[in-house]
């Protein structure tokens, strides 16, 4: 497995290596779907650059101070803040940066990008991990991506995502993260679809903003919402916000 690979190289059935948003646009892809160019770089390259840096073992440490369920929300915080200094201070093997900057700068030349976590454990049936890992948009060039890169490699470490994973019951010291570089398409209007409802198996939901999606993501702002039969795709009912604004 390559440090990064375009998505049409992505191979089926790899969550564990390419993550779970990765595997969902591999499938899309497959499927015949447009999709903005993307990259995906792998879970192998959070694991080289961990080991080669020597991060396991002061995440270890980090974490081990006390039994982690017994740590107050504060000591969380305080050890995710000391994690994610680690990341971006650690240095890059050479020939790790030197093939994400070819890829990239091949890819993308200097246009508009966005850089998009792709944990394993997000997406699946049983936990989503939406909002917790961390997301960049408008970034350009080869230099840009990477310092931001680090940034997705280190919210895996984040306070939030953390307690989820001992929440729900995930070994939170065998977690690995694959990033998604994708190009940045500029829209009149950009939404989520759920083509099933979590709650109605035989719904489909979408919610959809004026403008680009992070607003919607975050909670900013209020979406137009449509719930649609799964089967059929026939509008079964819409919910206007109170005001649509347009957002960048």
């Amino acid at each position: 497995m390559n440090w990064i690979l375009p998505i049409d190289a992505l191979p089926s059935g790899s969550a564990d290596q390419i993550g779970g948003k990765g595997e969902a646009l591999r499938t899309l892809s497959e499927k015949g779907l447009l999709i903005p160019r993307t990259l995906c770089v792998t879970t192998r390259a959070y694991n080289d650059f961990v080991d080669g840096a020597g991060l396991r073992e002061k995440i270890n440490l980090e974490l081990n101070r006390k039994v982690f369920s017994q740590m107050r929300w504060e000591e969380v915080w305080d050890a995710s803040q000391r994690i994610r200094l680690l990341f971006l201070r650690a240095p890059m093997p050479a020939a790790m940066r030197t093939a994400l900057e070819q890829s990239i700068s091949r890819t993308f030349n200097d246009g508009a990008t966005v850089v998009r976590s792709s944990a394993p454990e997000e997406d699946g049936s049983g936990h989503s991990f939406a909002g917790l890992h961390a997301s960049f948009t408008h970034l350009h060039g080869a230099a840009d991506i990477i310092r931001h890169l680090r940034l997705v490699w280190a919210s895996l470490w984040s306070d939030a995502a953390l307690l989820y994973r001992q929440e729900i019951g995930l070994d939170i010291l065998t977690s690995s993260m694959a990033v998604l570089i994708q190009e940045m398409v500029p829209g009149q209007a950009s939404g989520i679809l759920f083509t099933r409802d979590p709650i109605h198996a035989d719904h489909g939901i979408i919610e959809a903003v004026h403008g680009m999606n992070p607003p919607l993501v975050d909670g900013k702002i209020s979406p137009d919402r449509w719930m649609l039969n799964a089967g059929t795709g026939e509008v079964i009912d819409h919910i206007s916000p109170e005001s649509r604004g347009q957002w960048q």
